[in-house]
């Protein structure tokens, strides 16, 4: 017959078997996290894959001439234009004097993979901060095909508040 420790019988197995139990919690908790970083990190491989494209494709430009392009199609302020050349750049890890206006956010640039997951969050927290326009209940990054939306909608704000000051 097998003899099951209780609290009682002094030998504390009750307390080591809780202990252990919360060690495995913990590594079980921790190989998670690490999993669960990997699903929302970058995926740099493609971020390569789209550098290596653009940089097959086509020339860099300037900041002065990306903006001047963009600027042809979108009609948008300069500050606008710039604001999304550097953010978008250090969101995405992509060369972007290599991007052109034109360009598809998912399908050419990838952006759901070449980023981290929460990009968007970070946009709005910056066009708030950089700006001082609060636009996360309007911004869904699903609903803009290319880069020229993008912009479009970022101006549009910012003409916006401009009128309601």
């Amino acid at each position: 017959m097998i003899k099951v420790p209780t609290l009682n019988d002094g030998s504390g197995l009750r307390v080591k078997q809780k202990f252990m139990w919360q060690q495995w919690r913990k590594v079980n908790n921790y190989i998670r996290s690490v999993e669960t970083h990997r699903d929302m990190s970058p995926d740099l491989s493609i971020r390569q894959q789209v550098n290596d494209s653009l940089q097959q494709q086509r020339p860099p430009l300037s900041a002065k001439a990306w903006c001047d392009e963009c600027r042809q199609i979108t009609q948008s302020q300069p500050q606008t234009l710039l604001f999304i050349y550097h953010s978008l750049e250090a969101y995405s890890g992509i060369e972007f004097n290599r991007v052109r206006p034109h360009d598809r956010l998912v399908d050419d640039l990838q952006f759901p993979m070449v980023c981290w997951f929460d990009w968007s969050v970070s946009f709005c927290n910056d066009v708030k901060n950089h700006f001082g326009i609060d636009i996360s209940d309007c911004f869904d990054e699903t609903s803009f095909d290319t880069v020229a939306e993008l912009i479009t909608f970022l101006d549009g704000c910012l003409v916006v508040s401009d009128n309601a000051d």
